[in-house]
């Protein structure tokens, strides 16, 4: 029988095994997901800085072309999208996402992009609400959308700066 420091020892390296958060994530087929930032079909936004599309998502005031303000739309915040968009985008992980958020809540700023779930009724919502953006699948845009290229650059062009 053990006697209890060494169980307590295996113990808590067990536990902290479990709970450290993976540092990737890490896909069967290998394969990047390449996350198309999108728009309504008649939006007059077709190009969008990387910088910015971080601003947004940060919860910076940022306009469409005309002076329409944009509108950030989330995925839910532990989806393998949302999760991959936060990383390749605001360079962050999901714990520290929700840190930034209640940081700018304690300071009385704004709060963070409404998140839409399932990924059908975020697409619905992009293209009737004015202004709104997010990011899907570039296989499951559908077609009432307009994909925002990014620093020029489309999903699936070489260095496309969105995927996981």
């Amino acid at each position: 029988m053990l006697s209890r420091r060494p169980f307590l020892v295996i113990f808590a390296g067990a536990l902290l095994a479990l709970a450290a958060p993976p540092s990737k994530i890490v896909r069967a087929d290998s394969k990047k997901v390449h996350l198309a930032v999108v728009v309504a079909k008649d939006s007059p936004v077709s190009d969008l800085s990387f910088a910015t599309l971080k601003r947004l998502y940060l919860g910076e005031n940022v306009n469409a072309p005309g002076g329409k303000r944009l509108i950030p739309l989330n995925h839910a915040a532990l989806s393998q999208d949302r999760i991959g968009f936060d990383r390749a985008v605001l360079g962050m992980s999901a714990e520290a996402v929700a840190r930034y958020w209640i940081d700018r809540k304690i300071r009385g700023q704004s709060g963070p992009p409404k998140a839409v779930q399932p990924t059908d009724v975020l697409q619905r919502v992009v293209s009737h609400l004015d202004g709104a953006i997010s990011y899907v699948r570039h296989e499951e845009v559908r077609p009432e959308l307009k994909i925002v290229r990014i620093d020029g650059k489309a999903p699936g062009d070489p260095n496309y700066a969105i995927q996981y």
